[in-house]
C-alpha cells in the first residue's frame, strides 16, 4: 500500500499548488423538492443464422457431444433490461435488471447494477452497491479498464455487469486558464463469495484509485489497482481535441506479476510477467457527418503466432483423444482462461459510421473491421440500423471471418454469422 500512499500524498501536494495559481468557485446546486421515480428499458427479440466451421477446433470442442453436424445453425433469444432510478434531495438508487429468455425455463434476474448514492456536498459524493465503471478512453478496447466488465470488441456499446463496490469522489473545479478541473475517486472491491457461497477472505478486498485532470482541453487519467490475489496495475489514458472535429486518445498499463497461459502438448501452463499494454486511437468527423473511429491495441499478455498455434493443436488433440474428461477440461479452459476476443497480441480497429445515408431518414450505416496484426486475419461487419417509428428499432447485423487455417479468426467456429435485431423501447 505504500505506493497509494504516494498518490495520496502526491493529490495533496497539487490541492495546495492549484490553490496558489488559481480561483476556485463553486455551484449552488438546487434541492429537488419532491422525489423523482423513473423506469425505462428495452426488449430485444434477436435471431441469428450461423454458418458453421466444422474444421474449427473450437467448433469440435463446442459441438464435441452433438451427434448430428449442422453446415447451418440458427439462435432465437430475448433480452429484456428494465431500468429505475429514484432521486430525493442528495439520495438516489439505480437499478439495471437483465432477463434473457432463450428456452422454457425459469428467468431469473440479472442486476447489472444495484447501487444506492450520496451527495455528500457539491465536491463529495458516494456510492455502494454494484456499479457500471467505464474506465479509459478507448472505444473498443480498454487496457486501463482496470474496474470495467470486459468490453466485446466486437460489440463495445453492450450493456454489461457492474462490480461491488465502496466508490468515493472529491472533485474540484477552478477558474484558471491551465487547470479547470481535478477529482479523486477511490474505491473498495469486495471479492466474490467462495466459501459456501456466502464468504470470502478478507485478504482479497481489492482496492481502486483514479485522479482525473482537465488541463487547457486534455482530459488526463492517472489509476492504480491493488488486490494481493491479482497483479498490480499503474495506468493512464488522455483524450483531447486537436480540432473541433478531430479527437485523439490513448492508454497505457503496466502490470506486474501478470498471469500469462500457454498450451504445452496436453497441458495448459501458466508462467508470470511484467510488462505493458497501450492504446492509441482518434475519432474524426468529415464534412458528410461521416464518423471514422481507428484504434491499435497492444496486449502485452497476448499469444504470439507459435502460442496461439499451440493452443489450437491442444484444442485439435483433446478432440482426437475421444475422451470425454479431455473434451471437457479443454472446453473449459475455453471458456474460463482463454475466454477473451482478444486472445493474440496486436489489434487494428476501424469503423465508418453514416447516419441518413442517400437521404434516407431514420437509418444509419456503419461498417467495422478488427484486424489481427499478428497473423492478418479479421473479421468484416457492416450494420444497417432503421427506426421507422418511435421506440421502434430494426438492425440488421452480419459478421464476416477470414483467415488461414492456423489463425484465430480463419478458425472462429462460425465462418459468418447474420443477425436480426427488432427492439423496443419503453
Amino acid at each position: 500500500m505504500r505506493l497509494f500512499s504516494h498518490i495520496v500524498l502526491a493529490v495533496l501536494c497539487i490541492f495546495y499548488f492549484t490553490r496558489s495559481f488559481s480561483q476556485e468557485y463553486d455551484f449552488d446546486i438546487p434541492e429537488e423538492e419532491e422525489a423523482k421515480i423513473e423506469f425505462n428499458g428495452n426488449l430485444d427479440a434477436k435471431w441469428g443464422l450461423l454458418r458453421a466451421q466444422r474444421s474449427s477446433p473450437f467448433y469440435a470442442v463446442q459441438f464435441y457431444d452433438v451427434p448430428e453436424k449442422d453446415d447451418y445453425l440458427s439462435q432465437y433469444r430475448l433480452d429484456f433490461y428494465l431500468n429505475g432510478v429514484y432521486r430525493h434531495k442528495q439520495v438516489g438508487f439505480f437499478i439495471k435488471t437483465f432477463y434473457q429468455y432463450a428456452k422454457e425455463e425459469p428467468l431469473s434476474p440479472s442486476f447489472f447494477e444495484l447501487y444506492g448514492s450520496l451527495n455528500v456536498s457539491p465536491r463529495l459524493s458516494m456510492s455502494i452497491g454494484k456499479q457500471r465503471f467505464n474506465w479509459g478512453k478507448g472505444y473498443a478496447f480498454n487496457p486501463v479498464g482496470y474496474v470495467n466488465a470486459e468490453k466485446d470488441p466486437e460489440n463495445p456499446d453492450l450493456a454489461l455487469a457492474g462490480k461491488p463496490s465502496v466508490y468515493l469522489n472529491y472533485n474540484r473545479s477552478y477558474d484558471s486558464r491551465i487547470l479547470q478541473n481535478w477529482s479523486l475517486g477511490a474505491m473498495l472491491l469486495p471479492p466474490e463469495a467462495d466459501r459456501n457461497d456466502r464468504f470470502a477472505s478478507a485478504e482479497h478486498i481489492g482496492a481502486a484509485v483514479k485522479l482525473y485532470f482537465l488541463i487547457k482541453n486534455i482530459d488526463l487519467d492517472f489509476m492504480a489497482t491493488f488486490r494481493k490475489d491479482a497483479p498490480r496495475r499503474l495506468g493512464l489514458d488522455f483524450s483531447t481535441n486537436l480540432r473541433e472535429n478531430l479527437e485523439i486518445h490513448g492508454e497505457f498499463s503496466y502490470a506486474q506479476d501478470e498471469k500469462k497461459y500457454v498450451a504445452a502438448d496436453d497441458l495448459i501452463t501458466s508462467c508470470k510477467m511484467d510488462g505493458g499494454s497501450y492504446l492509441i486511437g482518434l475519432r474524426y468527423l468529415n464534412r458528410l457527418n461521416t464518423t471514422l473511429i481507428a484504434e491499435y491495441y497492444h496486449n502485452n499478455s497476448g499469444l504470439s503466432e507459435n502460442e496461439f498455434r499451440a493452443y489450437l493443436q491442444y484444442l485439435r488433440n483433446s478432440v482426437e483423444s475421444n475422451r470425454a474428461e479431455m473434451v471437457d477440461a479443454a472446453k473449459g479452459n475455453m471458456s474460463i482462461i482463454f475466454r477473451s476476443k482478444t486472445l493474440m497480441r496486436d489489434y487494428l480497429y476501424v469503423k465508418l459510421m453514416q447516419p441518413e445515408p442517400f437521404a434516407w431518414l431514420y437509418s444509419s450505416v456503419s461498417l467495422f473491421t478488427i484486424y489481427n496484426l499478428s497473423d492478418h486475419s479479421y473479421l468484416i461487419s457492416p450494420q444497417l440500423s432503421y427506426r421507422p417509428y418511435t421506440n421502434f428499432e430494426f438492425l440488421l447485423w452480419p459478421f464476416f471471418f477470414f483467415g488461414g487455417n492456423d489463425t484465430e479468426y480463419g478458425n472462429k467456429p462460425f465462418k459468418s454469422k447474420i443477425e436480426i435485431w427488432i427492439r423496443f423501447y419503453f
